[in-house]
């Protein structure tokens, strides 16, 4: 099944809204890891990293490679970087100026 552009738009998006992915994904930011290496950083059971990775992987915003027993997780392209950087600065701006009363 081919998903329109708004149809990934929200794929995409979805794929982002919960604390664990996010938490996986600034991880990710500052290299590759494997699993085991994402269960430590993260905090969680290699169960519940695993299928937050699946689902990370099928919105694209993640790619693993194999290398001997491991497997590495990474962040598919650096405009998933850009993208993050944006909505932060964003969100901040928005923070700020809703306590201004703007």
């Amino acid at each position: 099944m081919v998903l329109s552009l708004s149809e990934y738009k929200v794929e995409f998006l979805r794929s982002l809204a919960d604390n664990t992915r996010l938490k996986i994904i600034e991880a990710l930011k500052e290299r590759e890891r494997t699993v085991s290496e994402l269960v430590e950083s993260v905090g969680s059971s290699q169960a519940n990293i695993s299928t937050h990775l699946k689902l990370l992987r099928s919105a694209g915003i993640v790619k693993s490679r194999n290398k001997g027993k491991y497997v590495y997780y990474s962040l598919r392209d650096e405009s998933i970087l850009e993208f993050l950087n944006s909505l932060e600065e964003m969100l901040i701006l928005m923070r700020r100026k809703s306590f201004e009363g703007a």
